[in-house]
């Protein structure tokens, strides 16, 4: 399962309290933190506070969406690789 640019692009900019970026039941999912505890099975891919904190509050261009998606890609399919690196 790859994340795509659209999926980072839907988590920065959802209306869910404290969002969060899931894999479940094979799609990505964004689902509120206080909810998290009913997608039993889900994988956590990441949150909105934690790209906002590699990248800060700034508009993310297509190539920047696409780099997160594969360094966060990377790390679902293989966690003991380390990632690309996130845009700066």
């Amino acid at each position: 399962m790859a994340i795509t640019g659209r999926d980072i692009e839907h988590l920065l900019y959802t209306d869910t309290p404290d969002p969060i970026l899931v894999l479940h039941n094979g799609e990505t999912q964004i689902v509120a933190a206080a909810e998290l505890g009913g997608h039993t099975g889900a994988v956590v891919v990441c949150s909105r506070s934690e790209i906002q904190r590699r990248v800060g509050e700034r508009d993310l261009t297509e190539q920047d969406l696409a780099t997160l998606a594969q360094a966060l890609t990377v790390a679902i399919q293989d966690p003991d690789r380390p990632p690309p690196p996130w845009p700066a």
